[in-house]
């Protein structure tokens, strides 16, 4: 048996972290599996059902956080994903770069820690392997194991911590914020039916049912919206989900008059799955889309 540690990144310093945490944490604690995107994905395999699989089955998520990706719509999906998902609340924001009272909301609400600080990462350890009921070490031999393993572990992360933002940048693709959402709603979907099929059988240590994270995907669609309504020069005000219909109030960012094409709502309905009613702030329907 293994304890599963999802580690969640987005940029470079970020996937340089995970691919850190990825070698050592089995080497100081053997039961520990950790999973990351970038080297347990084979060639050829669906990353989107791989990844949705791994959110729906792992014990403990850590979260490689910079100043640069903080904000980043993957991250903030990640881990509203891991903390419904996670029992106990094990979603830890690991820092690169950055003090803890530089994290702003939602990443805030978790405890976070240092990634150089070696009092912060050594308590991460104790945490991990307090939550691993059954498979648990002495402390003792923990940290020996810690003390023997952090000098190196200590100086990549500081190595990592000293590269500059702007070289962290100009390494890393570049993608819309809608693209990106779209992809993030697509695994919102597929991570809903698997906690729908896994619910069918499996209860929590108390006894209730694990429930799907549907507000994840509602989350989700909002923010896939906002950002296709921003890419044509329009603000989504409000929206709201009545059945399988969505109804979104909308206005020009500019106050002029440019319309909103029905393609636009149409590639929109199709990328929600849904219906879509576009409205002016007036209450009057602009357009609308076929059933998807």
């Amino acid at each position: 048996m293994a304890i599963k540690v999802f580690l969640s990144w987005s940029g470079e310093r970020s996937k340089k972290t995970a691919e850190a945490l990825w070698s050592w944490l089995p080497d100081v604690l053997q039961y520990i599996n950790p999973w990351l995107s970038s080297l347990d994905i084979s060639a050829g395999r669906r990353g989107v059902r791989e990844i949705t699989d791994e959110l729906s089955e792992t014990n403990f998520g850590i979260i490689c956080i910079t100043p640069e990706n903080q904000s980043s719509t993957w991250i903030n999906f990640e881990a509203g994903a891991l903390s419904k998902q996670v029992e106990g609340g094990y979603v830890v924001p690991f820092l690169i770069g950055m003090k803890t009272t530089d994290l702003i909301s939602p990443l805030s609400q978790f405890q976070a820690v240092i990634g150089d600080s070696k009092d912060d990462v050594q308590k991460l350890l104790f945490d991990l392997n307090d939550a691993s009921v059954g498979l648990a070490i002495p402390r003792e031999r923990l940290e020996r194991a810690f003390q023997r393993s952090w000098p190196e572990f200590g100086n990549e992360m500081r190595s990592i911590s000293a590269i500059s933002p702007r070289d962290n940048l100009s390494n890393t693709v570049q993608r819309s914020e809608a693209d990106m959402t779209e992809e993030i709603l697509l695994i919102a979907r597929q991570l809903d039916h698997r906690m729908a099929e896994i619910e069918r059988y499996e209860l929590r240590a108390d006894g209730a049912p694990r429930r799907p994270p549907r507000e994840i995907r509602r989350i989700s669609e909002e923010k896939f919206i906002a950002s296709s309504f921003a890419k044509i020069g329009w603000e989504a005000v409000r929206s709201s989900w009545e059945g399988e219909s969505v109804v979104i109030v909308a206005q020009s960012s500019d106050g002029s008059s440019q319309s909103i094409s029905r393609d636009f709502v149409e590639r929109l309905a199709k990328s929600l799955g849904r219906e879509v009613a576009v409205l002016g702030e007036a209450g009057k329907v602009i357009v609308r889309s076929d059933l998807p």
